[in-house]
């Protein structure tokens, strides 16, 4: 592990590049370490290194490939990483931070230990109180760190797919602005990388953008009915390990011309989005579990109810009371549980 310092370059601040790696770690200190630099990094949304004309002159790319070769590269290149993050540090708004390289021996990707690389920067520091005891009371001392909770920026970069631009996940709590574009866009320019994974959060987006936002501007349909049909979606996710626009479509959508209305949405979604939606591919159970919590059904009444609904929307009934000037809803069920 190397710390580097890197300032923002616009507000003429500095830069500290270090010269010998961080003393060894107790296993105390490596333990808790590793859970602030891996922690974040829940979702499998994969992206390569990229660039416009050529991989190669892809600066952080070939800055990496010195890094995986040998202890001493490891050294070089970091430092080479800090200048060129620097580089790049010229939005007003950015802050300073510790910029800390480090290098994972066994790492799984895909079922295979690789050797990976990790990169963070912290920019907010938090206020600490240390209480110590004295001889007949309490000393009071404040002091400001890094809170090992809450990482602001990182990537991890695994040795695979060489030729491809390796393999990354990346997190960045400022994911908006000007400001938070430098870590992901200027820094490391990537591109995402089409997985099961992403393939199958991009789909299930789509398709709850389309029933929820996209249908009741095209079809004539009532909350029940789009909440009928994101039970059948979920459903339908849950239980396929293969995911196909036909067999969704036959077995979500049913009608004819909601068929075709979702069909034209697909293709103007993917190029909205900046995403390419297949026709056919194998579900991500991760995904899955990732993003089925937005497809709960449920029946919003003003501010004082909220109708969770898991089953048969048959059994619910709208109406209009025309003496109170209020609409309803009539639930109908065999008994309480």
């Amino acid at each position: 592990m190397v710390i580097h310092y890197v300032g923002n370059k616009a507000n003429e601040e500095r830069l500290n590049i270090s010269e010998k790696h961080v003393r060894s770690l107790t296993v105390e200190e490596e333990d808790k370490m590793l859970k602030y630099f891996l922690k974040p990094f829940q979702d499998a949304d994969y992206y390569a290194f990229d660039h416009y004309t050529d991989l190669e002159l892809n600066e952080t790319y070939n800055y990496i490939h010195e890094l995986f070769l040998t202890s001493v590269n490891f050294i070089e290149a970091s430092q080479k990483l800090a200048r060129h993050l620097y580089a790049h540090t010229v939005h007003p708004s950015i802050k300073g931070g510790e910029f800390i390289v480090v290098h994972f021996g066994e790492m799984v990707f895909d079922d295979e230990v690789v050797e990976a690389v990790g990169m963070f920067k912290s920019e907010k520091k938090s206020l600490f109180m240390n209480i110590h005891p004295s001889d007949e009371s309490f000393d009071l001392h404040f002091d400001t760190g890094i809170d090992i909770k809450k990482l602001d920026k990182g990537c991890i970069v695994f040795k695979t797919h060489d030729e491809e631009g390796f393999r990354l996940l990346i997190h960045d709590a400022l994911s908006k602005g000007d400001e938070a574009r430098y870590w992901k866009d200027g820094f490391l320019s990537v591109a995402t990388v089409n997985t099961s994974y992403s393939m199958t959060r991009d789909y299930m987006n789509m398709c709850r953008s389309f029933v929820m936002e996209e249908l009741p501007q095209q079809f004539e349909v009532d909350r029940t009915t789009q909440i009928e049909l994101m039970n059948r979606s979920s459903g339908y996710f849950s239980e396929e390990e293969e995911i196909s626009t036909e067999t969704f479509s036959q077995q979500v959508l049913e009608t004819p011309e909601v068929i075709d209305s979702f069909q034209q949405y697909k293709e103007q979604y993917a190029k909205n989005h900046h995403v390419e939606i297949e026709d056919q591919f194998d579900r991500s159970k991760q995904a899955f579990r990732s993003g089925k919590k937005f497809f709960k059904s449920v029946l919003k009444l003003d501010k004082n109810f909220h109708i969770y609904v898991h089953g048969n929307p048959d059994r619910i009934e709208q109406g209009f009371d025309e003496e109170r000037g209020m609409k309803f809803y009539k639930v109908f069920y065999e008994e309480e549980l």
